[in-house]
């Protein structure tokens, strides 16, 4: 039989030989006449093998110790970041890494074993993306904070020094931040702390306090003696001005903000503008010798340059004193409307760059930042107190200065630490105090604390007892549970023990009914029994229409149905009126009215009126009284009642107290509760 050959297109050989003998070259392979590696080789070039992954895997461990831990560390506080937005569930930090894996491994499994071309490539660039995804992520994270890596020599220089006067926050504790404003008018001038505010984030209160001091005062600077407190910036920039501040008052200081006035212009702007009260018109023409100004009263949305005119403003009655409040009113109200950019993460990026770019801090890493975002996010709105220190001015070496004592400033420092609660306005049925159980439980490992609490209770005519030692309670601080309808009470007895949590349930687990208080090491020992704020009496008449005749004309100027008040103090006169339209919160218009009333002490409270009924201003009262039917929202600064709010017949009211609180709290609820339509 012939043979023939079988080829396949485009090959020279061919695939196989029929009708003789297969050719050598198409025969079975023969075995290598080399001989077979010895087993010492092979366990060579094993180790060698094994040698070089293990270098590898150093190079890359110390690769990713020097620059990938914050990196990573960025990233994470990225997502956690996003997480408090709302817009990322918390699952995904793990989820996200563990469907990664499963879509690389079926597709991995597919490349293996599957048939179609087409459905591998897809796979492989689906593997291809899911590897990238990781890095692009933490390339996004960093380019968020990238500007504070490449900021100039000299203000890293800054930086660093002033770290070493920063004492480093505890987990679980409070953290203190001083915010400074800057003021420099040249690149040669050292500038000046325009602003100092010392703001404390507590997590066990859930509270924020703020703690303002006066450029002006005389303080010992280190190694420069006796001058004013913004002239220690001008010596020695933020490290000095936290090194004074912090001898001032005995308190650490964990981070610093520096900004100056373009920064805090340009942080406004991104938020889109904060909504504040204007307690009545600022102006100062363009030809006054200084900073001018124009703003009209009444509650509105200002901006990046009106904002900052209005928190530098000084030039009323109290000069640095009353700009001191309105910086606290400002940061205060930042802080209440939190929820209008928290929820857009596009905003909160562009707040995040801000702040990193147009700030010198040490808080230079998204790492850093995270712990401070989640004190704020857990800060109720309720809870925001100010303190300022004041006192005498006189006149040293033909120079103005304000000179407090000691007992003021450790007042003050108290406050600061200790925040006076608003007062609890009990509403409802009336509840005596044998009506209810109070036990007492210690969970502080601190023998006879629950005793010792639960005959204080005792002694103040409840019905108290101590109950079983809970030493391994988890709470920081004092709880007190109770059900829905001994709120008002509770929240009583938990004022005593400040600081501490009301938590409402129907029933706490493994404790007796009625009101179960949990004491933990917070608890001093002495319950805090609150007592009535200690305020000047002053006169309010009854059935005083007040310049009727005014209001009359005011009311035919606004499409609102006004009230005016019908109870009056002598020296209170009408400063202004005014009708206007504010843009709420959703881009709508919405009719407002005005009326700015000034005291003798040369202060301004006034009335609101809008059919915005949903402001920002009256988010979170501090508590609310039903008086003749009418349910009246009451907002605390400290125990100074500070605004009181209601609503009647599609119409927002308000009166607002001074901005240092001149009307006592019986006078706010005597104006508020007079009112009566404008005949």
């Amino acid at each position: 039989m012939s043979e023939y050959r079988v080829y396949k297109t485009g090959e020279p050989e061919p695939l196989r030989v029929a009708g003789a003998a297969a050719p050598e070259s198409l025969a079975a392979p023969r075995r290598s006449a080399r001989p077979e590696t010895s087993g010492s080789g092979a366990g060579l070039r094993t180790l060698v093998i094994w040698a070089a992954v293990a270098v590898a895997a150093a190079i890359a461990a110390a690769l990713f110790w020097f620059y990938g831990r914050d990196m990573l560390g960025n990233s994470r506080a990225a997502f956690d970041l996003a997480r408090l937005s709302g817009k990322v569930p918390g699952w995904a930090m793990v989820g996200a890494p563990v469907i990664a894996v499963a879509v690389v491994a079926a597709v991995t499994a597919y490349l293996a074993f599957g048939r179609h071309l087409a459905v591998k490539l897809i796979g492989v660039a689906v593997v291809v993306a899911a590897l990238a995804a990781p890095g692009l992520a933490l390339g996004w994270a960093n380019g968020t904070v990238n500007t504070v890596s490449h900021r100039s020599a000299a203000v890293q220089a800054t930086v660093t020094q002033t770290q070493k006067e920063l004492r480093p926050a505890l987990p679980g504790k409070p953290m203190n931040i001083l915010l400074i404003g800057s003021d420099k008018s040249g690149p040669d001038d050292p500038g000046r702390s325009d602003t100092q505010i010392l703001v404390r984030l507590d997590p066990q209160t859930k509270s924020i306090s703020m703690f303002s001091v006066p450029r002006d005062l005389r303080v010992l600077i280190p190694d420069h003696g006796y001058d004013k407190m913004n002239t220690a910036y001008a010596y020695g920039g933020p490290a000095l001005a936290v090194k004074t501040f912090s001898a001032l008052t005995g308190l650490p200081i964990n981070h610093f903000v520096e900004i100056n006035f373009a920064g805090f212009w340009h942080v406004v702007n991104i938020l889109g503008g904060v909504y504040i009260p204007i307690d009545h018109r600022y102006y100062v023409p363009e030809s006054a010798d200084y900073k001018s100004i124009d703003i009209q009263p009444g509650y509105q949305l200002i901006r990046g340059h009106d904002a900052l005119d209005f928190v530098r403003y000084r030039h009323d009655q109290l000069g640095d004193f009353t700009r001191m409040q309105r910086q606290q009113l400002f940061l205060k109200e930042m802080q209440r409307q939190s929820g209008r950019w928290s929820k857009d993460w596009s905003k909160v990026l562009k707040l995040i760059k801000a702040i990193t770019s147009q700030t010198t801090s040490d808080i230079d890493s998204l790492k850093r930042l995270q712990p401070l975002v989640e004190l704020i996010f857990q800060v109720n709105t309720s809870k925001v107190y100010t303190v300022h220190l004041e006192g005498s001015t006189p006149m040293i070496g033909g120079v103005s200065y304000v000179v407090p004592t000691q007992a003021e400033i450790d007042q003050a420092v108290a406050e600061f630490t200790h925040p006076t609660q608003a007062p609890i306005a009990v509403t409802g049925l009336k509840l005596g105090k044998k009506m209810y159980p109070v036990t007492v439980y210690n969970g502080s490992g601190i023998p006879g604390l629950s005793t010792s609490a639960a005959s204080q209770l005792a002694a103040l005519g409840y019905r108290a007892e101590a109950g079983a030692d809970a030493p391994e309670f988890p709470g920081k601080v004092t709880i007190v549970y109770a059900p829905k309808s001994l709120s008002a009470p509770a929240q009583l007895i938990g004022e005593m023990f400040w600081p501490s949590d009301v938590r409402l349930v129907d029933r706490a687990p493994g404790v007796a009914d009625g009101i179960s208080v949990f004491v933990t090491s917070s608890f001093g020992g002495t319950l805090a029994v609150p007592q009535d704020a200690q305020q000047p009496q002053q006169t309010l008449q009854k059935d005083q229409r007040y310049d009727a005749a005014a209001w009359k004309a005011f009311a035919a100027k606004t499409p609102l149905h006004l009230e005016m008040p019908t109870a009056w103090s002598p020296g209170f006169t009408y400063d202004e009126f005014r009708a206007y339209g504010i843009k709420t919160t959703d881009g709508k218009r919405s009719a407002a009215a005005v009326a700015v009333v000034a005291t003798p002490m040369g202060g301004y409270w006034s009335i609101q009126a809008m059919r915005w009924m949903d402001p920002p201003a009256i988010q979170n009262p501090n508590s609310t009284q039903v008086v003749a039917g009418q349910e009246y929202m009451l907002f605390y600064q400290a125990d100074h009642l500070h605004m009181v709010a209601w609503k009647r017949h599609g119409t927002l009211y308000w009166v607002l107290n001074t901005l240092d609180n001149q009307l006592s709290n019986d006078l706010m609820m005597g104006l508020a509760t007079s009112f009566k339509p404008v005949k």
